[in-house]
């Protein structure tokens, strides 16, 4: 991930974080705006009543001019109540005297009628009612009361520190929301996240996603099940195509170094191996032997009883040239009636004598031709024998020198088995 890159948990986070700080801001200011505005209408309300009641009372004694008896009405009225100064004016309140006046010890800018800057925009003005007489409504004077403005900045101060705590409270508690929607966020996308690295990285398509509570993660989730369970598929299609695709070409290659009649190698087959065992017997200072067979009359067995018995005299002669030698000896067959068997490694030229007369001796029981019944024929071969590097420095040299031997035996008599001698078969090859 780059430096400084934001993750999608984060911004998250921060977005519900700050959302909800938001919410709960603006919350807190209105909720204080009408708080303080209903304060200040049921404090002026009940100033406005107050200045009404002294109006009423102090009628009779503006009637009768007894200034003294209206100052006692007034500190008995407003002794208990929050107010700086109450004033009976006569007239009005530009040009009328004043009849009385009870005070208070309050803030100084209240007792002068002047305002606090912080609290102006809260308390109102001073509060004037005119006082009337009762029977004929005349005009007598005028009541003003000029509160005390230190309520209202006690109750500014007392409201300012609950909303500041009630905004930390709120940041604080904002978190617990935000985090737990990122961990629910962050699970599920864990998930997602995990299952994609694994199909990148490793290969797997075999995980599925649980379903998930969010409707999107769930669908989207889904649609990777989906779309895993369809790579699976093709995988597995895959494999058992590429499987197909082996067997085949496994079949193709036995084919192509297999003989079709007999089932052993055939000549390429032998010529692969050949240079196999020469090579290593090259490099590791051994010895590798060749007999070159080759079926006596078979010509007369197929001219006699059919191509047939011919290829079941072929197979017979196999199976008995495999069991006359070892596992790791290579039996091949050349071509129509001619076979070569490769040792490898052997010790020298008793070894290809041992197994030619194990050979002669297998081939020495009759064969009962299937498709003839009660006829028997006689199997024969004649067996040259040549090693590397004593007779042959290389595979075709080695090949030659065998099948000279096996031309010679046949001259001899067939039946039997020759080595390869240069100077006796060097001589026959001039006749």
């Amino acid at each position: 991930m780059k430096a400084g890159r934001k993750t999608l948990f984060g911004v998250l986070r921060y977005i519900t974080f700050w959302s909800l700080v938001l919410t709960l801001f603006i919350s807190s200011v209105i909720f204080a705006v009408l708080f303080f505005h209903t304060v200040r209408a049921m404090w002026q309300d009940n100033t406005t009543l107050l200045a009404r009641t002294a109006a009423y009372v102090a009628e009779t004694a503006m009637k009768s001019g007894d200034r003294r008896a209206a100052g006692e009405i007034l500190v008995n009225i407003f002794g208990r109540e929050r107010i700086c100064r109450v004033t009976i004016y006569t007239g009005n309140r530009a040009s009328g005297d004043v009849f009385a006046q009870a005070t208070k010890p309050c803030d100084g800018a209240s007792a002068k009628g002047g305002k606090n800057p912080i609290t102006s925009i809260l308390s109102g003005d001073a509060v004037r009612v005119d006082i009337r007489a009762s029977h004929d409504g005349k005009h007598l004077g005028v009541v003003e009361v000029i509160k005390d403005d230190a309520v209202y900045t006690g109750l500014l101060y007392r409201g300012a520190a609950v909303l500041v705590f009630c905004l930390i409270l709120a940041i604080l508690m904002a978190q617990m929301p935000s985090r737990w929607m990122e961990r629910r966020y962050a699970t599920e996308l864990s998930s997602l996240s995990g299952m994609a690295h694994a199909a990148r990285l490793e290969g797997d398509f075999t995980r599925r996603l649980p379903a998930f509570e969010i409707a999107e993660f769930n669908a989207l989730g889904q649609d990777f099940n989906g779309l895993f369970g369809e790579i699976q598929a093709r995988n597995a299609e895959l494999v058992l195509r590429q499987s197909h695709l082996e067997t085949v070409n496994r079949a193709l290659s036995n084919q192509a170094m297999c003989d079709t009649l007999t089932g052993l190698a055939n000549r390429a087959c032998l010529s692969e191996q050949l240079e196999i065992a020469i090579n290593k017997a090259r490099a590791s200072g051994t010895r590798v032997g060749v007999l070159y067979i080759d079926n006596d009359h078979f010509k007369d067995v197929n001219d006699s009883f059919g191509h047939a018995a011919g290829d079941s005299l072929l197979v017979n002669v196999g199976k008995r040239l495999s069991g006359a030698v070892r596992e790791s000896d290579l039996v091949a067959r050349l071509g129509g009636d001619e076979f070569v068997i490769l040792l490898a490694p052997v010790n020298g030229e008793d070894d290809l004598r041992h197994v030619s007369n194990k050979v002669l001796s297998a081939m020495s029981r009759k064969l009962r031709l299937a498709e003839r019944e009660g006829v028997d024929i006689e199997l024969g071969v004649s067996i040259g024998m040549a090693v590397f590097p004593d007779q042959a420095n290389d595979a075709v040299t080695l090949l030659r020198a065998a099948d000279h031997a096996m031309y010679r035996a046949k001259r001899l008599g067939r039946g039997r088995a020759c080595m390869y001698d240069p100077s006796v078969d060097a001589a026959l090859d001039e006749e």
